[in-house]
């Protein structure tokens, strides 16, 4: 991968990250607020937001593999969702 290509992957990445992670800001605010459905909403944006991003780092990956270990992990916390 040239790295141009490379430093936009993970620029996007890392701006899909940081975009999960202001979606959570604003998951917790709504519960504080007791809002349920508004913090459900903020968070199903982030996990799409993070989805997102694994699927700019698996790009980044030499063999272009994600490890089991981890896709057990996203499911576990999906799940918990």
């Amino acid at each position: 991968m040239a790295m141009s290509k490379m430093s936009r992957a993970c620029e996007e990445a890392a701006h899909q990250h940081d975009r999960a992670a202001a979606h959570y800001r604003h998951s917790a605010r709504h519960l504080e607020k007791g809002e349920h459905a508004a913090a459900a909403k903020e968070r199903d944006l982030a996990l799409d937001h993070s989805e997102k991003a694994r699927i700019d780092e698996v790009g980044l990956r030499p063999d272009g593999v994600v490890s089991d270990e981890r896709t057990r992990s996203e499911a576990a916390w999906h799940f918990m969702g």
